[in-house]
C-alpha cells in the first residue's frame, strides 16, 4: 500500500516503510556481520531468493530501492560464488525491461550497481564481461525512459571503454544503428 500522487510528480512512498526498514536493516546487518560464515550463508542468498530480491528494485518507493541496492552491493562483495549469478540476474532484469515491458523503477539503481561491478573487473576483460556489457548496456539507449537512468548508464559505458578501449568501436557502431532515430527527444 502506497500513498498515491494523482499528478505523478512525486514518488509513491510505501506506507509500511517503517516496518520494512527494520527488515532491510536487519538483513543488511546480517550480510555485513563478521560472525556470518560466507560459505554457510551463501546457500540462503542464491538462486530463487536472489531472483525475488532483485524484483524488489521495481518498487515505487526510492527508499526501498536504496536499501535493496545497499544490500545487493554487500552481497556481491561478500559472496564471490554468487557474483556470476547476480550479473546474469541483473542482465535478465534489464533484458526484460528492454524487450518486454520498457518500464522499471529500479533501472537507475541496477546500473549504479553495475558501475561498481565494472569498476572491479580485472584486466584484460573476459569475453563474458564484454558480451555482457554490449548486450546489456547498448539496448538500454533505445528506451523512452532513457533520461531517467542516463547518468548511471553513461558511467557504465565510460568505465567499460576505459577498461577496454576496443569496445569503443562496438559501442559507437551499435548506438548509431538506432539512436537518436528511435526517440525524437534524443535528436536535438
Amino acid at each position: 500500500l502506497a500513498f498515491s500522487d494523482p499528478e505523478g510528480d512525486e514518488p509513491l512512498l510505501e506506507r509500511a516503510w517503517s516496518h520494512l526498514q527494520i527488515v532491510y536493516e536487519l538483513f543488511f546487518c546480517f550480510i555485513v556481520s563478521n560472525d556470518v560464515e560466507p560459505k554457510i550463508a551463501k546457500r540462503f542468498v542464491e538462486g530463487s531468493f536472489m531472483l525475488k530480491f532483485l524484483e524488489l528494485f521495481d518498487s515505487e518507493d526510492p527508499r526501498e530501492r536504496d536499501s535493496v541496492k545497499a544490500i545487493l552491493h554487500r552481497v556481491y562483495g561478500k559472496f564471490m560464488a554468487v557474483r556470476s549469478f547476480v550479473r546474469r540476474a541483473i542482465q535478465h532484469v534489464l533484458f526484460k525491461v528492454v524487450y518486454e515491458c520498457e518500464t522499471h523503477n529500479g533501472v537507475s539503481e541496477l546500473l549504479e550497481i553495475l558501475g561498481s561491478i565494472i569498476d572491479g573487473f580485472a584486466l584484460p576483460l573476459k569475453e563474458e564481461h564484454k558480451d555482457f556489457m554490449i548486450k546489456t548496456l547498448i539496448p538500454l539507449h533505445k528506451l523512452k525512459s532513457f533520461a531517467s537512468f542516463y547518468h548511471p548508464l553513461s558511467y557504465c559505458m565510460v568505465r567499460c571503454m576505459e577498461k577496454d578501449p576496443g569496445l569503443s568501436y562496438d559501442f559507437i557502431t551499435s548506438l548509431l544503428r538506432f539512436w537518436p532515430v528511435s526517440i525524437t527527444a534524443k535528436q536535438v
